[in-house]
């Protein structure tokens, strides 16, 4: 058994008030989360965990179910998610912005760090953590554990995004479109 730390960002209840966390707090404690550390950000509800599990992606799955016995709580993702800013990736990685910045601009390494998914003409473009897990680990930056850890994360998260906005139907269009190199029909 090892020790996981993560943060779970939780839907169905806004905190407007402190009594409103104890009651959530009250309310996980008695879902079998004593692990569990509530708190909120601009009303939003975060849960912070340190628990103990076989593995990573069995202590993230356990927390949501826990989460999730509470009525009207449901998972919105698994924090810090896939798509992350370099500031973002160095914290995850325990290395500086300035090293990963060197880096994504060629400036040092073999010039060949994961090029960004989103907001690529903007002065703070954005990367998936997997991309840049695993580019660290094969540059002996970070060990695999995190690059497993990245790609769960990851994956976590697109089954709950699925998942909440209910459009698995619309991405197996997609997904199938995509797989026969056909153009995507639009509902």
């Amino acid at each position: 058994m090892r020790k996981y730390s993560f943060s779970i960002v939780v839907g169905g209840k806004k905190i407007t008030t402190d009594d409103d966390l104890f009651d959530i707090s009250d309310a996980l404690y008695e879902a079998g989360c004593s692990d569990a550390h509530p708190a909120a950000y601009n009303g939003t509800l975060y849960v912070n965990f340190t628990r103990n599990s076989e593995n990573y992606a069995k202590a993230v799955m356990s927390a949501i179910a826990g989460i999730e016995s509470v009525s009207g709580l449901m998972c919105l993702s698994v924090d810090i998610g896939d798509v992350v800013s370099l500031s973002d990736a160095a914290e995850l990685a325990g290395t500086t912005k300035a090293a990963l910045s060197r880096y994504s601009k060629g400036s040092r390494g073999a010039g060949d760090f994961p090029t960004p998914l989103l907001r690529v003409d903007s002065s703070r473009p954005l990367w998936s953590w997997t991309d840049i897990a695993e580019w660290l680990a094969k540059n002996k930056i970070i060990d695999n554990e995190l690059v497993e850890q990245a790609r769960i994360t990851g994956s976590i998260n697109t089954a709950l995004s699925i998942r909440n906005t209910n459009s698995m139907d619309v991405i197996v269009q997609f997904m199938n479109a995509l797989n026969n190199n056909l153009k995507a029909i639009t509902a």
